[in-house]
């Protein structure tokens, strides 16, 4: 298996794909291995990304809260957060973090309040409301939390002050913090997947650049960071490969594939 981010991994730093890329995931596909994007977006904005890639099976979204097959239109997995107690958090989020805008990501849509819309790369179809408290429907992949004003690392940790164990903040060189359900991860969802799919992690090949990658580099049997990744991510990666707007992804997967014979 290859598990792959797609922000600043798959997608060069302009946000478009790599011919060469394509090719190369395409290539490990036809050689039998699934190839499982794994990214933070949820579905719901990533239409561009699998339109592009043109590989419409398995998918994991929401940094491990989704796992989909799209050629089957199928929720493989899910890990919901209950609608009130995603509004408990963003309560006490907003109390504890004053001029904080917040998201919620639910099952086919999202609400979201003035602000979100100018930080994500692909805007929601949906136009801004005054509370998203007064906006959830359905059941809840992640809360978001972002601020005009306050740096990214503070957020973070203030986020993490307020949620402590019972949720999972991460972000993901985005300006904006995403809250999951309990401790679920992008290696949470493939760890699971795997399992389904009768594939040992010592199989699984993962690539990613960024703070949520860690636990997927970690899980995997054989890891790559990218050379535009944070720290944190290299430091969890074996090897560190050139960047995305190199083809890093394209020319490891070719070394890789070229391994297999």
């Amino acid at each position: 298996m290859i598990a792959t981010d797609i922000d600043g991994t798959m997608l060069r730093s302009d946000g478009t794909l790599s011919p060469r890329v394509q090719a190369a995931l395409h290539a490990a596909w036809d050689a039998g291995i699934h190839v499982v994007p794994a990214t933070g977006r949820p579905l719901m904005v990533a239409y561009d990304v699998i339109d592009a890639l043109e590989l419409p099976h398995y998918w994991v979204f929401a940094n491990g809260a989704i796992t989909r097959h799209l050629e089957r239109d199928e929720l493989v997995r899910g890990f919901w957060m209950d609608p009130f107690v995603a509004q408990g958090l963003v309560v006490e989020l907003r109390a504890a973090i004053p001029g904080a805008g917040f998201a919620i990501e639910m099952d086919r849509d999202v609400a979201h309040e003035p602000g979100f819309a100018e930080l994500v790369p692909h805007k929601p179809d949906t136009a801004p409301v005054d509370d998203v408290l007064d906006n959830i429907h359905s059941r809840v992949q992640k809360v978001v939390i972002f601020h005009p004003e306050m740096p990214i690392d503070e957020l973070h940790r203030r986020t993490g002050d307020v949620v402590g164990d019972h949720a999972s903040p991460s972000y993901s060189g985005l300006s904006f913090i995403e809250v999951g359900v309990g401790q679920v991860t992008k290696s949470t969802a493939l760890d699971a997947l795997a399992a389904d799919l009768g594939i040992d992690p010592s199989e699984v090949a993962a690539f990613g650049d960024n703070h949520n990658d860690v636990t997927m580099l970690a899980w995997a049997g054989r890891s790559f960071a990218m050379g535009n990744a944070t720290d944190d991510a290299k430091a969890a990666a074996d090897e560190v490969i050139p960047d995305s707007d190199q083809d890093g992804l394209a020319r490891k997967v070719e070394e890789l594939l070229a391994e297999l014979g």
